[in-house]
């Protein structure tokens, strides 16, 4: 039996296919082929500049418990992952398997390389959603200052490195 998706849902995110969505009080969470879309007031409070729409290559990890969603994303390269949590009711039926073949689709290089003593920084390339694109991102380990010059430096020597031994 095949379902469809409620018009709502599609309005929410005009040009774009859902793959897969749950509702989420008068909301819903929705998987579509570029990007994880949180619900437009699911009763949590935001960071400030928090956005409603995250790109698959933005996502860092996705974590399902009975009650909360916590979806962790990078809004900028080097930046502070930002976690948004959403609260869920009921079976939120494939969308958590959609949302970890998204996120690991998007995943084209991972390389981890060691900046201070045992802490360093994961290196990740990753497709654009809607291009042949590719973006880096640089996450610190915790305890590391990603705005500190020195361990800047060393992150931007490692990434020249890499794409230049990878050809990208």
């Amino acid at each position: 039996m095949k379902f469809r998706t409620p018009a709502e849902v599609r309005e929410r995110v005009p040009g774009e296919r859902v793959l897969a969505w749950m509702a989420v009080g008068e909301s819903s969470l929705v998987a579509t082929d570029t990007a994880l879309v949180l619900p437009e007031d699911d009763g949590v409070r935001r960071p400030a500049g928090d956005h409603l729409r995250v790109p698959w290559d933005r996502v860092l990890r996705a974590s399902w418990e009975p009650e909360i969603v916590e979806v962790t994303a990078q809004p900028e390269s080097g930046g502070r992952p930002v976690v948004h949590r959403v609260r869920i009711a009921g079976e939120p039926g494939v969308l958590p398997e959609v949302v970890r073949e998204r996120v690991t689709s998007s995943i084209v290089v991972q390389h981890h390389a060691v900046l201070d003593g045992e802490r360093g920084a994961r290196f990740i390339a990753r497709r654009v959603p809607g291009s042949t694109d590719l973006r880096w991102s640089v996450v610190f380990d915790v305890g590391l200052d990603p705005s500190a010059p020195a361990l800047r430096a060393a992150a931007d020597e490692i990434l020249a490195g890499l794409r230049t031994s990878l050809g990208i």
